[in-house]
């Protein structure tokens, strides 16, 4: 019995240790991604803790990840670019703990992250302004 306990434990253990990407959570209470936005005011950044479902990850090399948000791109970069993240997490509905800002990007930027998304960067002709979570840690809820 306690050999089976402790099967158990380490399964759950490394399966819990599999659905976290970089640093452990400190905050609690997520908020929705409009509400993250709000924090923001007249600020150049704030600390926020997210959650949401992916709907875009880098077809590259997962160096970011894009939320569904019905008003605004947002787009989640990994801080000192010290992770990554699976194709597999889209449609998955994961909590982001860093730092929102708004940021306009540049012409050719917008055309990288369109291809990297997939997209044919040919067809991009403005610039992108969005929305930008630096972040520390992420944990995937399901």
């Amino acid at each position: 019995m306690k050999i089976a306990f402790a099967l158990l434990l380490a399964l759950t253990a490394a399966f819990a240790h599999a659905e976290n990407y970089g640093a452990p959570l400190t905050m609690k209470n997520p908020v929705s991604l409009p509400a993250a936005i709000k924090l923001l005011d007249n600020k150049a950044t704030a600390d926020v803790l997210v959650e949401s479902k992916v709907d875009k990850v880098c077809v590259a090399k997962g160096c970011w990840l894009g939320l569904v948000s019905s008003q605004d791109n947002i787009r989640v970069t990994f801080k000192d670019y010290a992770f990554f993240v699976p194709a597999s997490l889209i449609g998955k509905t994961v909590v982001v703990q860093g730092q929102i800002e708004k940021v306009t990007m540049t012409l050719e930027d917008t055309k990288h992250y369109v291809k990297d998304a997939g997209g044919d960067p040919a067809k991009v002709s403005t610039p992108r302004v969005e929305y930008r979570i630096v972040a520390s840690g992420i944990q995937v809820r399901s």
